[in-house]
């Protein structure tokens, strides 16, 4: 594909080879001092991927939401895309659903620091589209339910416009999460939730956690209430392994 997708002003794009991973490539550019709005994207074959650099004002607590905030956008993305009766959903912490199964998700990390306080030197937030391919094929343990865009009806979903809807609609939740607060963020996301309300169980690290999913703080931690009692799993918790890759 020789089309290339065009961003908004306040990105500076970069296109990496479909063999590399835009994610870990934008880890690296961010460390060596990449400006913020460095956006690497790649088209391959079986899976649209993309990153984009970010220079946090608050603490990395106080940053977190900005993974629900790229959820959103990737969700409205791809909801302006797909045929009006298919699903697009979000399984927590980081899932993107289209009609119940798994299609890929974002991703997130962060500059280290010693002052849990003060904001990270940087963060980069990245996403990851199953197109078609063997995403969709079951391996053994595999208690998720993988699917592809193709395998869902959605094979006319051209890569670049979803990389351009993306670029949008995550400005446009960034700026409402600035002007707004984080309010309007949660609930959007609530919103689109797979299993609130429910009992569920959720692996976190070496760990597996039950209870009846109650809703996101204000930080997009998880609620999560068994017998009475509640407990909170945070994002950058749940995160540090990804519970979806392409």
């Amino acid at each position: 594909m020789n089309e290339r997708p065009e961003f908004p002003p306040l990105y500076r794009p970069f296109a990496v080879t479909p063999e590399l991973d835009p994610f870990e490539r934008c880890i690296n550019v961010a460390a060596d001092g990449a400006e913020a709005g460095t956006l690497l994207w790649s088209i391959g074959q079986e899976a649209c991927e993309c990153a984009v650099v970010l220079a946090p004002e608050q603490s990395l607590e106080a940053s977190l939401p900005v993974v629900l905030v790229a959820m959103l956008a990737l969700g409205d993305a791809l909801g302006s895309l797909v045929p009006p009766l298919v699903a697009v959903t979000f399984g927590w912490p980081d899932r993107l659903e289209v009609n119940g199964g798994v299609v890929g998700g974002v991703r997130m990390a962060s500059a280290p620091t010693d002052a849990p306080a003060g904001p990270p030197d940087w963060l980069v937030i990245g996403f990851g589209v199953a197109l078609r391919g063997p995403w969709g094929e079951a391996e053994p343990g595999d208690d998720v339910h993988r699917t592809t865009l193709a395998d869902e009806g959605c094979a006319e979903v051209a890569t670049v416009d979803l990389l351009e809807a993306f670029a949008r609609h995550f400005l446009a939740w960034i700026n409402r999460w600035q002007e707004d607060g984080v309010g309007p963020v949660v609930q959007a996301w609530m919103s689109r939730a797979t299993g609130l309300g429910k009992p569920i169980e959720i692996e976190v690290g070496d760990h597996k956690r039950q209870g009846t999913f109650a809703g996101l703080t204000e930080s997009g931690a998880m609620r999560l209430v068994k017998e009475g009692v509640t407990q909170t799993i945070s994002l950058d918790e749940a995160m540090r392994v990804p519970s979806w890759s392409v």
